[in-house]
């Protein structure tokens, strides 16, 4: 009859589904009648947005829409001009899981887009998106404990984890009326940006407090007697109260802010003539609450009485997992070419990619590229990219196995138009990172009994000559006797002998 183990149940996040789903988008683009006809184009833009996840009868539906931007000269009085369209999408992806608890993170990031003028008033747009899709289900293994059995000797290990108790997710909508003070009436909006961050995560029972600060930026064209762009930025912070099983008794929570989608309305200012901005944005929060414990498994077993098979099995546990926010300062001087410009409209930033090698130390490496919107001195208007190379280091408290996520975002950018035509970049990159220890730990999943031991001899006492380094366990092993015994009788202090010795192996 085999032995009966005990199992004891662990519980870590497992991916349930990776998949990536690239979208191609070719658009036929005809310019509104408000638009102004194109004299050159400086710059197209795809942004995939979300709009809704549903998970339904083991299926996954995504909705949303790539929004085409296109910031062009235009033939009249030589402006800057912005024209857009929408295209929807839907993506359909079948989920195999167990698990009930489980959240879904989709994001989607543009691949690459080619703009050409066919005429004045028309365009032709070819390009592709890329929608990421991630499935995060609770996993539990059992690891197990012995019975209570005389003749059944043991060897229990112990290893410290950060075990998930629990995955949540939410949709996060921000409102915010925002005021234009002061500035002229907009005619044309050119570019807009969005960007957030966490600010502070509190536990109040089974709820989560959650702050944060959006910051919003337009740049857009005033009425008719000023060729010169303007733009604004405005920060404004928010709070989300979300339920959450286990945020009080958690020691780890793993929160990510993601942008799903935002749009924008103008309206004019009942009081003043200052327009209005409605900004509407839709977020994706979701949250993985950890607890530090310690595990107790059984890594090898015999019996005195009768042969044993052990039955032994893998499993890999997140022995650590650490948040880790990095501030990286990027400074740059690039050169604006050979045609020499008089002022900077507009910087920004339309990609930013970075990289994380991990051990005792976070290596950081990526590409910033920045987009300068400028005029030349006949103060014509000029479109220049440039991209700068990002590094960083920082030293880590251990040796840590991998980096699950990297997020990065530029946080703030200063500029100064030097001499000889350079220009002086200054730009904080904001790097979010996950990182983690992990424990990879082979335990005894079953016992088989296979009889009882044949007796060759009725020994009371073996002698045997013990080399050094040699396992304590293992000698009780080898001879089927008790381990406690065998140290008992040999005054034995560690599990490993240091030197030679003769040992007396009593039968048990």
């Amino acid at each position: 009859m085999d032995f009966t183990l005990t199992p004891e149940p662990v519980f870590s996040v497992s991916d349930a589904l990776s998949s990536s789903s690239e979208q191609p988008l070719d658009l036929d683009f005809t310019l509104p009648d408000y638009c102004s006809d194109v004299e050159k184009i400086f710059k197209c833009t795809v942004t995939p947005e979300i709009f809704s996840v549903n998970t339904v009868g083991g299926q996954i539906t995504i909705e949303g829409a790539s929004y085409v931007r296109v910031l062009y000269c235009s033939t009249d009085k030589k402006r800057l001009r912005c024209a857009e369209q929408n295209v929807p999408f839907s993506i359909v992806k079948n989920l195999s899981t167990d698990s009930d608890d489980f959240i879904v993170n989709v994001t989607a990031t543009q691949d690459y887009v080619n703009c050409k003028a066919v005429s004045k008033r028309r365009l032709m747009i070819h390009g592709a998106f890329t929608v990421h899709i991630k499935v995060l289900e609770k996993k539990c293994d059992n690891l197990y404990l012995p019975p209570d059995t005389p003749e059944l000797q043991t060897s229990m290990s112990k290893r410290k984890i950060s075990e998930l108790m629990s995955l949540h997710s939410e949709i996060v909508s921000i409102s915010e009326s925002i005021p234009t003070d002061g500035k002229s009436q907009i005619s044309t909006v050119l570019r807009t940006d969005i960007k957030s961050n966490l600010v502070d995560v509190t536990a109040i029972g089974n709820r989560l407090l959650v702050k944060g600060e959006v910051t919003f930026s337009m740049l857009y064209a005033g009425d008719d007697k000023s060729d010169v762009p303007s733009q604004f930025t405005y920060v404004f912070p928010f709070v989300h109260n979300m339920e959450c099983t286990n945020a009080d008794t958690a020691t780890t929570r793993e929160t990510d802010l993601s942008l799903m989608s935002y749009d924008y309305k103008l309206k004019s200012d009942i009081i003043g003539d200052s327009p209005v901005v409605l900004l509407e944005a839709k977020y994706a929060l979701t949250v993985a609450c950890r607890k530090e414990t310690e595990v107790t498994y059984i890594s090898d077993a015999y019996s005195t009485t009768s042969e044993t098979e052990p039955e032994y099995s893998p499993v890999t546990l997140d022995a650590e997992v650490l948040p880790k926010f990095s501030s990286l300062m990027c400074k740059s001087s690039v050169s604006l070419g050979d045609t020499p410009i008089s002022r900077i409209i507009d910087i920004f930033c339309d990609s930013v990619s970075v990289k994380a090698d991990v051990g005792s130390t976070l290596d950081l490496t990526g590409k910033a590229n920045f987009c300068i919107l400028c005029t030349d001195s006949n103060d014509e208007l000029q479109y220049i990219e440039r991209s700068v190379e990002i590094s960083g280091k920082e030293p880590l408290s251990g040796e840590y196995s991998l980096c699950t996520s990297v997020t990065s975002m530029i946080k703030s950018l200063s500029f100064r138009l030097g001499e000889d035509n350079n220009l002086e970049l200054r730009a904080e990159v904001y790097v979010m990172t996950k990182l983690k220890k992990l424990e990879n730990i082979r335990f005894v999943s079953s016992l088989r009994n296979m009889g009882e031991i044949e007796d060759a001899d009725n020994c009371a006492l073996t002698l045997y000559y013990a080399d050094s380094q040699e396992s304590v366990w293992e000698i009780a092993k080898k001879y089927k006797t008790n381990k406690d015994m065998l140290v008992n009788e040999n005054n034995l202090t560690e599990d490993v002998l240091e030197d030679k010795m003769l040992l007396l192996i009593p039968k048990a």
